[in-house]
């Protein structure tokens, strides 16, 4: 499998800065960088700039990869070879809602030569939560993060850099904070970790080595799970379940019917940072049946399983 990274910032907080440090890094530990590059006008200017460091750079113009451009981004990923030994990063623009891209490179199965994906976050210490009515994106673009790595860092006094690690550490305390030459290493060590592994779902088969069969499974922060819900549930039961949700689930949608209402079926959202549940009208095939899809980090299933069957003890009202 290909290592797959997912790199997120707001916009100016230097990502493709980082990438200048991180590719030769990688590069002296023998590791091949692809790169697709997405930003709104000037993909391939950065796209030359990074080119010129020995990475192989597909420049994505127009909107963000988790909308406009989805489907020329998950197109360049299908087509991309096996290729043990290298690394897949994507530069996503500084506006992209990193929970919607997540579940798309999770769960589709045409991603299984990759690994899931981990997210690198660049944060420009100097500016964070600076951004007004932008602080909400900011701090979501960190919430779904693996890592975070903070730029800038010598423009601060040492005691307001402590100020912003912490304060980055309060919105995400799972992500670790790393700096080009760490992050090159644990991308090594994973690019390793993976190298006899065919897909998600399993290894190489008979072909593969004794030794390598051996080897532990590499585990990965982010992981997904599809759990089936009851067929009815009590609406203000169900809304009360989804904002429940422990932080660890950074996406969660799927299908409900509510007792109040049994005929349609919903497609329902949690949207990261508001305290309703997005609901949306449904056309779903006969045989489609109300179901909760959980995408994070580190995620609870067996109480997130547990919780949803006390959604059907509930009583009617």
């Amino acid at each position: 499998m290909i290592p797959l990274v997912l790199m997120a910032g707001f916009l100016g907080a230097g990502k493709t800065r980082l990438l200048t440090d991180l590719i030769p890094h990688l590069g002296a530990a023998g590791i091949r960088t692809r790169i697709i590059l997405n930003d709104f006008q000037n993909a391939r200017i950065d796209a030359a700039r990074l080119g010129a460091l020995d990475a192989l750079v597909t420049p994505l113009n127009g909107e963000c990869v988790c909308c406009g451009s989805l489907r020329e981004l998950l197109q360049t990923l299908y087509e991309v070879p096996p290729d043990p030994g290298s690394v897949m990063l994507i530069e996503a623009n500084g506006a992209t809602e990193t929970d919607e891209l997540l579940g798309h490179l999770t769960t589709d199965a045409r991603l299984a030569h990759f690994t899931l994906p981990l997210q690198l976050t660049v944060v420009d210490a100097t500016r964070w939560q600076k951004r007004w009515w932008h602080n909400a994106l900011e701090r979501a673009q960190v919430s779904s993060a693996t890592q975070v790595y903070l730029n800038w860092t010598h423009r601060l006094a040492p005691d307001k850099l402590a100020a912003v690690r912490q304060s980055v550490h309060a919105v995400n305390a799972r992500a670790q904070l790393v700096d080009a030459a760490s992050y090159a290493q644990q991308l090594g060590q994973l690019t390793e970790a993976v190298r006899h592994d065919a897909t998600r779902g399993g290894r190489v088969a008979a072909a593969t080595s004794r030794a390598a069969h051996d080897r532990p499974k590499h585990t990965h922060p982010f992981g997904s799970v599809s759990l089936p819900m009851p067929v009815l549930v009590e609406r203000r039961a169900f809304e009360q379940f989804v904002q429940a949700l422990p932080p660890s689930v950074v996406r969660a949608k799927g299908l409900v019917r509510f007792r109040e209402e049994p005929g349609p079926m919903y497609v329902w959202h949690r949207v990261p940072g508001r305290k309703t549940v997005r609901l949306d009208a449904s056309w779903p095939h006969a045989d489609a049946q109300p179901t909760a899809l959980f995408i994070g980090v580190e995620m609870p299933v067996a109480e997130l399983a547990a919780a949803l069957e006390q959604l059907q003890a509930v009583p009617a009202r």
